[in-house]
């Protein structure tokens, strides 16, 4: 995430310093975000006129005390967040605003131990972070209006499109309507009702391929809420709704078999390329961010 994060920055013409627990992994974060930045340009996704891309890089936490974002994006760990944002906290003058990039974490909870938690607010990007174009923005129980807005504003400078939660909850938007979809998925998996290449390929065929254009209410209302609702009073019974991680994939976990990193989870991936899958992913997100900039002139 950090090197997309820093490329989406840099390609908007600010320069941006990535910091590392090493300097070794802070200076190879920083190549990446510049062969990123590179890409983008080179796909002409950011505009060929911005500034010089300048990326540079430190194992040194004093040396971001003049940046006036900063973002953060460690491992999705609560206690690794609050102590981080704290040592931020203290190095940072009080204009800096202090953003995170989690995935579902609350910032009250993140911002717990930080003396001026007004400027915590969270920007999650979504991974890839240079193509995709979404931000949510979403404050805590402390964060000044004021401060939300900025980060709204900020997220539309670097070509983003940010998206506003009016209150706190854990996973934000994204993620809770992904998982639930996950869910469902690995319960019709575990029930024998399709293959998993059959269950991927219904998504990416029917609701998956409209998405792009349709969003699930407007899809609601386009249907008509008297016809959702029918639907509901008989389907939503049978979908799965449970509220622990499920057998197919707590088993799948105690097996070690955990997906790509370790060449099995719901695929072999012996047999499959994760990098062709990748690739394709990022050529055809490429398409479409063409078409919403030539579309709208936005990216």
């Amino acid at each position: 995430m950090g090197p997309g994060i820093a490329a989406a920055f840099a390609g908007a013409g600010h320069q941006v310093q990535i910091w590392g627990r090493s300097a070794e992994r802070a200076q190879a974060a920083a190549r990446r975000a510049g062969e990123l930045a590179v890409f983008l340009r080179e796909e002409g996704l950011i505009a060929s006129t911005a500034r010089e891309i300048e990326i540079t890089s430190t194992d040194e936490l004093e040396a971001v005390s003049d940046s006036v974002v900063v973002v953060e994006a460690v491992a999705e760990n609560l206690d690794l967040k609050r102590d981080l944002f704290r040592q931020v906290d203290r190095v940072c003058p009080p204009a800096s605003l202090l953003a995170t990039t989690t995935s579902g974490l609350l910032v009250t909870d993140i911002a717990s131990r930080v003396e001026h938690r007004e400027r915590v607010v969270a920007m999650h990007f979504w991974n890839p972070a240079h193509l995709m174009p979404i931000v949510e923005v979403c404050g805590g129980l402390d964060t000044s209006p004021d401060v939300v807005a900025r980060a709204m504003a900020i997220a539309r400078h670097i070509g983003k499109q940010p998206v506003l939660l009016r209150k706190e909850v854990l996973g934000f938007l994204g993620t809770r309507m992904q998982q639930a979809v996950v869910r469902e998925a690995i319960a019709l998996l575990d029930g024998g009702v399709a293959t998993a290449e059959d269950i991927d390929l219904a998504v990416k065929t029917s609701f998956g391929l409209r998405f792009p254009v349709i969003g699930p209410l407007e899809t609601t209302d386009l249907s008509g809420l008297d016809v959702i609702a029918a639907i509901h009073g008989y389907l939503l019974r049978s979908l799965d709704c449970s509220t622990s991680p499920q057998a197919g994939i707590r088993d799948r976990v105690n097996r070690g078999e955990l997906g790509v990193k370790s060449g099995v989870g719901f695929y072999d991936w012996s047999k499959r390329s994760s990098a062709e899958l990748m690739r394709q992913r990022d050529q055809e997100l490429v398409r479409r961010l063409r078409l919403r900039a030539n579309g709208s002139g936005d990216i």
